[in-house]
């Protein structure tokens, strides 16, 4: 059997109004939903795994995705409204 090797990765998401930056240690090979499992799945009970966003570098990823070393996993919700309906409301309502 192969040894394992572990490495550090950052996690973003957003919570209480703020961006949060977690860097956690994993083993090679760790899939990000096993992440999200493992260490925010009390946060993320809210949110319906499946309309969760994850992104690697900004890039969107399956929850499958096995995880590199260096890699910043964003872990995101769905947006509530496009940005340029929500600019458009904003006048709107100002006007």
């Amino acid at each position: 059997m192969k040894n394992k090797r572990n490495f550090k990765v950052k996690i973003l998401y957003f919570k209480n109004n703020n961006v949060n930056i977690d860097e956690i240690e994993i083993y090679e090979e760790t899939k990000v939903i096993d992440i999200i499992e493992v260490h925010y799945s009390d946060y993320f009970e809210k949110i319906k795994k499946n309309n969760l966003i994850i992104s690697v570098f900004g890039k969107t990823v399956d929850s499958c995705y096995i995880v590199k070393d260096k890699d910043r996993v964003e872990l995101c919700e769905p947006a509530l409204m496009d940005a340029r309906e929500f600019r458009i409301s904003k006048i709107k309502k100002s006007s």
